[in-house]
């Protein structure tokens, strides 16, 4: 009579409710897209229409638990044009293009789920139709909920700004009155009506050191009779 014991191991990558690591990579972008066209009277165009095309590709590597440090880089182009009986009478458009540092720290991370809050703060660069340039200080604090695809492609929702502040200097061309204009924003007393409060991102990780569960399993004693 012969006893065979089988024994196996089973090792499954797990996030283990750590977003971040030292030594991780997070790559993320965001793209939004806003159109308001103009009011149809008696099937003419009349009044004002806008299009705004936002685009933010972020780069961010773990410097501790929970913590990432990276940079963002931004590009906003902005057009709007103005009817008067189907006819336009006026456009224009403005381009601000930017980098900002960020700070992502997470409050809260489960095994697919994490709650994080991001700090900016960068310096944007511009123009218009009119070659007035732009030049701007900003920065904003922002919380969101991450959650995770698998473990290496993560979606998350946060809103474009809890808290901000910022400085634009704005330079006519050809012209000395340049002026200045400064702002303070919470997201509760905004006044904008189209002002979309959300932003999606999609975020691709690179791990430096993805932990492992390991579960030992061991299969019912199997008894081998030999006959005679």
């Amino acid at each position: 009579m012969k006893k065979l014991f089988i024994f196996f191991t089973v090792a499954t990558l797990a996030i283990n409710g750590v977003f971040a690591e030292k030594g991780d990579w997070a790559l993320g972008g965001s793209a939004t897209f806003d159109y308001s066209g103009p009011q149809l009277v008696d099937g003419k165009r009349n009044g004002d229409s806008y299009r705004d095309f936002k685009f933010a590709p972020s780069l961010l590597y773990g410097i501790g638990k929970n913590l990432y440090f990276g940079a963002e880089l931004s590009m906003d182009m902005h057009s709007d044009w103005s009817y008067q009986a189907d006819k336009q009478i006026s456009d224009n458009y403005k381009n601000m293009f930017g980098v900002a540092p960020i700070l992502r720290c997470y409050a809260f991370s489960g095994k697919r789920i994490g709650m994080f809050w991001d700090t900016k703060a960068g310096v944007y660069f511009g123009s218009d139709k009119a070659e007035t340039s732009y030049t701007a200080i900003a920065a904003n604090m922002t919380p969101g909920i991450e959650f995770f695809i698998n473990r290496r492609l993560s979606a998350s929702i946060s809103l474009n700004e809890m808290v901000g502040f910022g400085y634009e200097h704005a330079n006519p061309k050809g012209d000395k009155n340049s002026t200045d204009a400064s702002y303070f924003r919470f997201v509760f007393n905004r006044t904008e009506i189209n002002y979309a409060p959300l932003t999606f991102t999609f975020t691709y990780h690179i791990r430096k050191h993805q932990k492992s569960r390991v579960r030992i399993v061991e299969i019912e004693e199997i008894e081998v009779v030999r006959e005679r």
